[in-house]
């Protein structure tokens, strides 16, 4: 009896007899609706909506077409140098087909408006160049002050910075290549 295995007992009901059978339970009967009104629906009361109140002020820092901002550095090759020329943004593109997006979801289009100091020819109307987003550095200009001291300052500093990385990464490699 040591070595026979337990029995096993079951937790569910018992088939068969041993007792009343038990039924599904009913449900009560749905009371009538009260009838509507003559005009199909009642009326159900509303909070006054806002109509003309302005919409929540919209950050300065929100890019939304039209937006004017400067070319910090462009980062193409070859003619024209576009650094420092002012720009509109157009908002985010689709870079295949290019349908519009929305923010976060496409790549960002500027319109050359006027080529900057390096620049020697002029953008005519006719002709509008467009640069995307990750073809230059770029930043909103909502006053229009153009390229200013303090963006020469920061794109200088962000040369050294991608030197060093660059730099850096040579270095790291270098050893496992001679093994």
């Amino acid at each position: 009896m040591d070595n026979d295995p337990p029995r096993r007992r079951s937790r569910g009901r018992r088939r068969g007899g041993g007792g009343p059978e038990r039924g599904r339970p009913t449900r009560a009967p749905a009371e009538p609706k009260p009838p509507q009104s003559a005009r199909g629906l009642a009326r159900r009361e509303r909070s006054p909506r806002r109509r003309g109140a302005a919409a929540a002020p919209r950050s300065p820092d929100e890019l939304r077409p039209g937006t004017p901002c400067v070319i910090v550095m462009d980062c193409r090759e070859g003619e024209p140098d576009r650094t420092g020329a002012a720009a509109l943004f157009e908002g985010f593109f689709d870079l295949e087909t290019g349908d519009p997006r929305r923010a976060g979801y496409g790549v960002p289009r500027l319109r050359i408006v006027r080529p900057g100091p390096a620049s020697p020819a002029p953008v005519e109307p006719q002709t509008a160049e467009r640069l995307w987003g990750f073809e230059c550095w770029w930043r909103p200009d909502p006053g229009n002050a153009g390229l200013t001291d303090a963006d020469r300052v920061e794109v200088e500093q962000s040369k050294k910075l991608l030197r060093g990385l660059i730099r850096d990464s040579r270095r790291s490699t270098r050893p496992a290549l001679a093994r």
